[in-house]
């Protein structure tokens, strides 16, 4: 599951991300992001060129993006709340991701956010 911060670096071209796509474009690993992280994701490019956003609608217009319904948003209310008791609270969003993320076939999320995705019990995180 591919979190905001790697789209978000994927569209500025970073090379690190850039390199990561074509290895994972590589490998028979299955590629998806969220529903939240196209919002998110999307949100972020208020303000910016026109070629970013069509960067931005290529590039989720190539991967699979995983739906976010009422099995996903459950999984979220119990991870944040494990996680606010734990003091350890994530971002919401964050957390909807998590929930995608560990709903679904692939429970590894790359992310450079690894701070508040490894607090998440049931997903794996990988950085980049």
């Amino acid at each position: 599951m591919l979190d905001t911060t790697f789209i978000s670096d994927l569209i500025r071209g970073t090379d690190v991300a850039v390199e990561k796509r074509d290895e994972l474009k590589d490998s028979a690993t299955p590629i998806a992001l969220s529903a939240l992280t196209v919002f998110e994701a999307g949100m972020g490019l208020r303000g910016v060129s026109n070629d970013a956003r069509e960067q931005f609608d290529r590039t989720v217009g190539q991967l699979d993006v995983a739906p976010f319904g009422e099995r996903e948003a459950r999984r979220a209310v119990t991870i944040q709340t494990e996680l606010i008791d734990s003091g350890e609270r994530i971002g919401s969003v964050d957390a909807l991701i998590a929930a995608t993320a560990a709903e679904s076939t692939d429970q590894t999320v790359l992310t450079r956010n690894v701070d508040e995705f490894e607090r998440v019990e049931g997903i794996d995180v990988e950085t980049y």
